[in-house]
């Protein structure tokens, strides 16, 4: 897999998965930077999800039910010393089918994360993925 967009701190942001996790993993792990997985199929509402990312992420203190931390948190991340990141959100069809508003504001925080990382020369990644053929409503992620 060519993945030397996974670099480009200019292209990161929030992304639809759409090539195979584990080469893309493999990619962003030789170039230096941190994958995470978080598995969020059992996020019912945003603590629960706030509560699966916080703990993925390794958040210093926990974030309890607060968009404004999370999105802090993520701006910071220097307990996370790497090239960059990238956040592979696994199984986000029942969170963000079924809690639109939420999984608006989160990915939006997310997205506001990279854009702060974009300054900084590193990329931060949201990968999006679901079942196949399963559309979460944001683009692709770059192929080039």
């Amino acid at each position: 897999m060519n993945a030397e967009w996974i670099k480009d701190a200019a292209k990161a942001g929030v992304f639809q998965l759409s090539a195979d996790a584990r080469e893309l993993a493999r990619a962003a792990a030789a170039a230096g930077m941190m994958v995470i997985y978080v598995d969020i199929h059992h996020a019912h509402d945003k603590e629960d999800f706030l509560d699966e990312v916080s703990r993925a992420l390794r958040f210093p203190d926990k974030l309890s039910a607060d968009w404004s931390a999370f999105a802090g948190g993520l701006k910071d991340l220097s307990w996370l010393s790497a090239k960059g990141w990238v956040v592979i959100l696994e199984k986000c069809k029942h969170f963000c089918g079924g809690h639109g508003h939420e999984a608006t504001e989160a990915l939006d925080a997310m997205d506001a994360a990279a854009e702060h990382w974009r300054g900084q020369g590193k990329p931060f990644w949201t990968l999006i993925g679901g079942p196949e053929g399963w559309k979460s409503g944001w683009p692709d992620m770059p192929s080039t």
